[in-house]
């Protein structure tokens, strides 16, 4: 995810919150603690590259003090399925992947479970997709429209939406390029 959000912002310092310890599955209490971390030196942007199926106190807690301290709040959103958290919470830009979008670009999707759809594959590992790689693009070019423009953040990410509404099997503009049968991501 990292090398996925430098493709976008080269220079940015990036913090390791670690939340999955070695494993592709993690915890409660571990995330509450990484972005507890994180709220003592809360940075621009928090990448949260992980989707919960509930929604619980003490996440919605952590996620709303991070907010309080001025943190953008980034969370991949799954394609199908319910609401993952944080990304359904108030506030925080929910993404999913979007097979439409190259890895500069965006779509501005709003539907119920995510606002917004990104290129689903990681930077530089095409065996990596999905939402979490699609929120990684996300903060990427959030950061890029931070970097030397103080506040211009979330206004600066419309120069990068290029399709607007959900994705659709068939569509004409995935069959030109060839990628009617790519999968959305997760």
């Amino acid at each position: 995810m990292a090398q996925t959000v430098r493709t976008h912002a080269a220079d940015v310092l990036l913090l390791n919150a670690v939340v999955f310890p070695g494993q592709l599955s993690t915890t409660l209490d571990a995330i509450c603690a990484a972005l507890s971390w994180l709220a003592k030196d809360p940075p621009d942007i928090v990448l949260c590259a992980f989707g919960m199926a509930r929604s619980s106190v003490e996440l919605s807690v952590a996620v709303a003090r991070l907010q309080r301290a001025g943190c953008l709040m980034v969370a991949s959103a799954p394609a199908r399925g319910g609401q993952a958290y944080p990304a359904a919470y108030d506030g925080v830009l929910s993404v999913q992947g979007d097979a439409r979008c190259g890895k500069a670009e965006l779509s501005k999707l709003d539907l119920p479970q995510a606002t917004f759809g990104a290129c689903p594959m990681a930077a530089g590992r095409e065996d990596i997709r999905g939402a979490s790689a699609a929120a990684a693009h996300l903060a990427g070019l959030l950061a890029r429209s931070v970097q030397g423009s103080e506040g211009r953040g979330l206004v600066g990410l419309e120069t990068f939406v290029r399709y607007r509404g959900r994705e659709r099997r068939g569509d004409k503009a995935l069959a030109g390029n060839g990628a009617a049968g790519v999968s959305a991501g997760g």
